[in-house]
């Protein structure tokens, strides 16, 4: 390797009266010697003085020359080393770090996966500008990646980069990437079921989610068991409903995030009477109230105060305006009048102790008089206990 023409380009100072650690003859050693075994380990004897700051300043304005006249070292073993060596030291100049990164992929690693120099600024043109090598993959394994960061890591479509990223806990991704990532990888399970584990997803992605593995069930049973789309067809959409009233149980702290995953089941057409009239009887009054304002096209606060109208026809213009069933009205009317007067009386509105009160309540207002698919409903409460 020939000697290169050092600059004075240099890190900030160390502390006074650091130990001379650089010898004249390493750094003739490093310029001159033709092994690159030998290149090697004085570099990392200097990367390792550097790292520490036990050089003085004339040490350390010689050390970082060095590992500028290293990056154009021939020897890729040597770059690697260098890489390796500089990847936990954050007072490495820019231009040097920079280098490093914008080499060939096993040399930029090290850099990509753990160097503080790298800005998210630097992290995301880098990203673009290698969007199909391992590039990306390397800078989604880094301990910490903004959503800015990730979301450029999502939009490369690179399988092995968006994998390793959603596996990262110290990766914060948006609402946005995820739906992305939903969108373009839902055929595969690594990545899927490494969506699914991630902590606080927004309710509108695990929606997506939900669904995705439903029909997936449902082509496992109907190509093992033999069974007609149409009964295959029912037991998903079940199974679908329960899972997302599940999730709205999850997020019942949180009304913006059930508001978001009922806009979501409009647009996509399973905002279904059947879900709706469930969501009652498993007492979840706020994603009731907000689905039939969805479906009304009203505020929510409107929708609330028509279904607390005391006479009665409030609800039942809304009901109607909804467009839910009306053999279900009389009975939806009563439970709903069951649950207002537990609530307001301070009683748990969840668990088996609750559903029992409910259905006991509802036959002994119903005593005597016939009340149209009252037992429909009384088993949906039972199930849903």
């Amino acid at each position: 390797m020939m000697p290169q023409q050092l600059s004075s380009q240099s890190t900030p100072p160390p502390p006074a009266g650091s130990a001379l650690v650089l010898s004249a003859r390493d750094v003739e050693r490093l310029l001159t010697e033709e092994t690159p075994d030998a290149r090697i380990d004085v570099l990392r004897k200097v990367a390792e003085s550097h790292t520490q700051r036990r050089y003085s300043l004339k040490e350390f304005i010689i050390a970082e020359q060095i590992f500028r006249v290293l990056l154009r070292d021939t020897e890729i073993s040597v770059r690697e080393s260098l890489a390796s060596a500089l990847r936990d030291n954050p007072q490495v100049p820019r231009d040097i770090i920079l280098a490093l990164a914008r080499d060939i992929d096993s040399v930029a690693q090290p850099i990509l996966e753990s160097s503080a120099v790298l800005s998210d600024e630097d992290l995301i043109a880098l990203i673009n500008s290698a969007k199909q090598t391992g590039k990306p993959a390397a800078v989604a394994k880094r301990a910490q990646l903004s959503e800015a960061v990730a979301t450029a890591l999502v939009e490369t479509r690179n399988s092995k980069a968006v994998s390793q990223l959603v596996k990262n806990p110290g990766a914060q991704l948006s609402t946005h990437a995820y739906e992305e990532i939903v969108r373009d990888y839902s055929k595969n399970t690594d990545v899927m079921d490494a969506v699914a584990v991630r902590p606080d997803l927004p309710a509108t992605v695990v929606e997506k989610i939900i669904i995705l593995v439903s029909d997936s069930i449902a082509d496992s049973l109907r190509v093992q068991y033999n069974i007609s789309p149409a009964t295959i067809a029912q037991e998903t959409e079940k199974t679908r409903e329960l899972a997302t009233l599940k999730l709205v149980d999850d997020h019942h702290g949180n009304p913006r995030e059930v508001e978001k995953l009922i806009d979501q089941l409009q647009v996509f057409g399973r905002l279904t009477p059947s879900i709706i009239l469930t969501s009652l009887c498993r007492g979840n009054l706020y994603f009731f109230e907000t689905s039939l304002a969805r479906l009304s096209n009203i505020p929510v606060r409107n929708a609330q105060l028509l279904i607390h109208d005391k006479g009665g026809r409030g609800f039942q213009a809304l009901y109607a305006k909804a467009g839910l069933p009306d053999k279900f009205f009389a009975a939806c009317k009563m439970l709903l009048e069951v649950l207002f007067e537990m609530h307001h009386s301070g009683q748990k509105s969840t668990g088996k102790a609750h559903s029992d009160a409910v259905v006991s309540k509802l036959l002994a207002r119903s005593s005597g008089k016939n009340v149209e698919n009252l037992s429909y409903i009384i088993a949906l409460i039972r199930q849903n206990a």
